[in-house]
């Protein structure tokens, strides 16, 4: 299972983190207790961060159905507009709280990204979305005609910013949270405007994303596989010698003297403990919010007397669904699709 959990989470990441817990490691030996974990592995989900009753994942072991039922997890805080509305009535709602209303020219789903930044941001803004293919929403406010998508956020009163950076998850995150502070600032990572001569190319070509970040998430998914690899191992090695006790106890009871042999070793000298799973950037947890906290299995390692120690494994991802696309992606991506959930609109 560790080579499809691990595709999971590179599926799922930034937007729900996956995480991978050692049972056998006295820090994690009482959250384990606490939820009961009997049996290796064992996948649980947390629908809301420190909220919440914990969920079993009983579903396939497989990469495609652990994703969709992370993403099932993640609930429609999003209110869906029509040009001919207008925006009057989704601005009149929630009084209370700032409106932040994502305009696309095209795509008539809400991206699966819209949908967690809305559940992260839960109570503390009002999210919209609309599909514009005109322009009209844009024309009505006074605002240029740009080709792709535009984030709009109203604050206090009737003024309106517009959001002018990159399209990702962690960009959009910090840049609404700012805002709703009042701090309406530039993005720190701006948005890559296609040149004249590739502007056709770009709405259906997704730009390579950039080596740094394709070697850290190339890194993580490799320091997570390794991680369940060795939890399988231990937990293989764990059933060999209760099954090698077993056929000794079963042996003596039927009278046949049984030769001391000596104790089962390992296949190989236990590692040094595996580094925990570098999240914090993925979870962007803020206060007031909920959000998904998936926690993953790991198997006990055998003691020196040879006794199994029971132990107790982990917890899944968070949740959330549908998917999001950077600027030039969204038509080519359907709402269905299980691929990587991509962290760009």
């Amino acid at each position: 299972m560790a080579p499809e959990y691990a595709a999971a989470a590179s599926s799922l990441d930034p937007l729900i983190p996956f995480y991978a817990v050692d049972c056998d490691a006295s820090q994690n030996k009482a959250l384990c207790a606490e939820y009961g974990i009997k049996g290796f592995p064992t996948i649980k989900a947390f629908p809301k961060a420190g909220k919440g009753a914990a969920r079993d994942y009983d579903g396939e072991r497989k990469r495609n159905a652990m994703v969709d039922y992370a993403k099932a997890m993640v609930p429609d805080r999003v209110k869906k507009l029509r040009v001919g509305d207008g925006i009057s009535a989704f601005l009149a709602d929630k009084k209370n709280l700032p409106h932040a209303l994502l305009v696309h020219p095209s795509t008539p789903s809400i991206p699966f990204l819209w949908k967690v930044l809305g559940h992260r941001l839960t109570g503390k803004a009002h999210l919209g979305y609309v599909k514009d293919p005109k322009g009209v929403i844009v024309a009505d406010l006074g605002l240029a005609s740009v080709d792709g998508p535009r984030l709009l956020f109203w604050g206090e009163g009737d003024s309106v910013s517009e959001y002018d950076g990159a399209l990702k998850f962690n960009a959009l995150f910090d840049w609404l949270e700012a805002a709703i502070a009042g701090d309406i600032r530039e993005a720190t990572e701006k948005r890559e405007e296609p040149s004249s001569s590739t502007t056709t190319a770009a709405t259906s070509v997704k730009a390579p994303p950039k080596a740094a970040d394709t070697e850290d998430a190339a890194a993580r998914r490799a320091r997570l596989q390794a991680k369940m690899d060795e939890i399988e191992r231990r937990d293989r090695l764990r059933r060999e010698r209760e099954a090698a006790k077993k056929a000794a106890a079963d042996e003596q009871a039927g009278g046949t003297p049984v030769e001391d042999a000596p104790a089962a070793e390992p296949e190989y000298a236990d590692p040094p403990p595996a580094e925990p799973e570098e999240a914090a950037e993925e979870e962007l947890a803020t206060p007031g919010v909920t959000h998904t906290q998936p926690v993953a299995p790991e198997s006990p390692e055998p003691t020196d007397d040879g006794t199994p120690v029971d132990a107790a494994p982990a917890e899944p991802a968070e949740a959330v669904e549908d998917e999001a696309t950077e600027a030039s992606d969204w038509d080519a991506w359907p709402e269905s699709s299980t691929d990587h959930a991509r962290d760009e609109l």
